[in-house]
């Protein structure tokens, strides 16, 4: 009886020890990331993903239904300064590896990721951060961008995760309301319901409406100023990031207070 229990005893603390392992996101890396060469013409470059894993992590759920999000925190707060030392590598496996590696040294993106995924490795200690639907909206504005007026005179607008409005506007970068909005956005970009392409294009409408200046840097910048504010009050842009938070508030490591 007491071989039995001690058995047993074993065996319970190797699924608990596994279970353990399993649920630390750092363990994951291998199976969510991954690191390719392709080429573009006669250029060579580095194309990274995320991809979707099994149901024996723990992590599975949430990686799998939140792909955008992830890779937003992966390409926006990790150390990319190892580019032409992975760039150097031919062996796809050594390739693999070291990307890794990197990731997992990479203190500022462990931590990004910790937060995120906390509220599975770590139900005890888990205390989620609370935002406004205001403090949102100013970070979701920031992506819908007026890149530049052609020689038409017309503007260009552009929804882009590299060229946006963040690092000119906000002293302190909120990494996953940074990465829930624009997720939020681009797969809403051409949807059915919430077409955000359409409400852009509206609001480029609008600027023509007023003249914002005759020197072209001038009449930029106010346009731009003019687009966040538009879809600061526009409804659809409202809506889809309550809803889409809805939709997603079980992964999300914050809660949205709404007004």
């Amino acid at each position: 009886m007491k071989r039995l229990l001690l058995i047993l005893t074993i065996g319970l603390f190797t699924v608990s020890s596994f279970s353990q392992t399993n649920c630390n996101i750092e363990t994951q890396y291998g199976k969510i990331f991954k690191i390719e060469k392709k080429k573009y013409g006669e250029k060579e470059y580095l194309l990274k993903t995320v991809n979707k894993i099994d149901t024996t992590s723990c992590f599975s759920e949430l990686v799998n239904n939140n792909k955008q999000y992830i890779d937003y925190l992966r390409t926006h707060f990790s150390d990319n300064s190892n580019y032409e030392k992975l760039m150097s590598i031919s062996d796809t496996i050594e390739l693999q590896n070291e990307f890794i590696k990197s990731l997992e040294r990479d203190s500022t993106f462990n931590e990004v990721m910790h937060t995120l995924t906390e509220k599975i490795s770590d139900k005890s200690n888990y205390i989620p951060d609370t935002i406004s639907m205001d403090e949102m909206l100013n970070i979701a504005v920031k992506y819908f961008s007026i890149i530049k007026i052609n020689e038409d005179g017309h503007y260009v607008g552009k929804v882009c995760t590299g060229i946006n409005g963040l690092k000119q506007t906000e002293k302190e970068r909120k990494p996953q309301i940074e990465a829930f909005c624009f997720s939020t956005i681009l797969n809403n970009y051409k949807a059915e319901q919430y077409n955000m392409y359409n409400e852009f294009v509206k609001g480029i409408k609008e600027l023509y409406k007023i003249n914002l200046g005759i020197e072209s840097d001038d009449r930029l910048l106010r346009a731009q100023g003019a687009m966040y504010l538009f879809m600061r009050n526009n409804d659809k842009l409202n809506e889809l990031l309550l809803s889409e938070y809805e939709n997603k508030k079980e992964y999300l490591p914050f809660v949205l207070k709404i007004n």
